[in-house]
């Protein structure tokens, strides 16, 4: 497991929650960024997805499917049951059994009422991580050793050819955004820190490594935030976004895995491990609190906005690491054990394998 990739899935999952304690649905501040997590989400996916397959390819998919499935069901079946028995509790969600039955099986629909957004709204960026797994996996098909290569140029050739085909159906130009090759670089950072550590030798010494790799991470975390305030500065969301998470994500597994340097912390740990309920499930537990207990927000002052923005974060963290805890983690134990063959449950277990943003 690499911890430090466990502690900037933490970072990343608290950031897209900062953003919407503080966007205009929550608090409306003047300064709410905090989205690009979800960049830095798809950016580790293609890294992990590219490493865990090079050390066990074996039923790739089953074992995504079990990582991914069974919280995002549930979630999003219990979201249509409150639509259907509260209608007027949510705002984009409607007890739509069309999108219900879409958002199941990750099928990006557009509606009047939410957009492409899915029933569990957040899942709209698994529609893009489902969507990078079955290339990969049909990747593996072909040639285990080069299927993130392979995967690469699928990504890209979908891409064009939707582009060139004319196609205005919003389902179709859903896998037309640029924004999928973020999966692209993390598939190139694997291939980057998989080079870097063969040639490790000729490296700088530990200290001047170090310097070089902590100066990128803070040059990638201020690109990542002022481009999100500056509205990307007209360049498109992968290049604004996409590259700042790529040397992000690859300083943060080079200091570790080349030189030792790892956050090894408890609870940084369970909330990375929690990160992908965390991300799931936080704007009900955001705008609930909100609307029910903090009705009267708008009227406080700098330090009591200041106070309350930790605590969101506080009970947002606190619901993720229960569900992951009672229910995420025993549900993926059950599941690996009775439909993995017992070697590849015992390495997923063991890998951890990171969660999708």
């Amino acid at each position: 497991m690499l911890m430090n990739l466990n502690t900037l899935r933490a970072f990343a999952a608290l950031c897209v929650v900062y953003y919407h304690i503080t966007s205009e649905a929550g608090l409306n501040l003047p300064i709410s960024i905090g989205t690009r997590g979800v960049d830095v989400f798809f950016v580790i996916s293609g890294f992990i997805i590219t490493y865990a397959a090079a050390k066990n390819p074996d039923q790739f998919f089953a074992r995504r499917l079990i990582r991914i499935v069974p919280f995002y069901w549930a979630a999003t079946l219990a979201v249509f049951a409150i639509a259907v028995v509260l209608p007027n509790l949510f705002h984009n969600t409607k007890a739509d059994v069309a999108q219900l039955l879409c958002s199941l099986f990750f099928i990006p629909r557009e509606t009047d009422y939410a957009g492409m957004f899915p029933t569990l709204i957040l899942g709209w960026s698994l529609n893009y991580e489902m969507y990078f797994y079955a290339l990969f996996a049909l990747s593996l098909l072909v040639d285990k050793v080069r299927a993130p290569i392979i995967c690469s140029v699928l990504i890209a050739a979908v891409l064009l050819a939707i582009d060139l085909s004319g196609a205005t159906h919003p389902s179709i130009l859903f896998y037309a955004r640029p924004l999928v090759f973020e999966f692209v670089f993390g598939v190139f950072a694997f291939y980057l820190v998989s080079w870097i550590a063969a040639n490790r030798a000729r490296l700088p010494s530990r200290g001047a490594g170090l310097a070089l790799i902590v100066a990128a991470m803070l040059l990638a975390l201020v690109a990542l935030g002022i481009g999100e305030y500056g509205k990307g500065f007209g360049l498109s969301r992968e290049i604004s976004a996409g590259v700042p998470a790529f040397f992000l994500v690859t300083g943060t597994i080079l200091a570790e895995l080349i030189y030792g340097v790892s956050i090894r912390s408890r609870a940084l740990y369970l909330i990375g491990e929690s990160s992908y309920i965390l991300y799931l499930i936080h704007p009900y537990v955001v705008y609930g609190l909100l609307r029910t207990v903090f009705r009267h927000a708008d009227a406080f002052g700098a330090l009591a906005t200041s106070v309350l923005i930790l605590a969101l974060l506080a009970a947002a963290t606190l619901v993720a690491v229960a569900i992951h805890l009672g229910f995420e983690k025993p549900v993926m134990d059950w599941l690996r054990h009775r439909l993995l063959r017992p070697r590849t449950a015992r390495i997923a277990e063991h890998q951890h394998e990171p969660n999708a943003g």
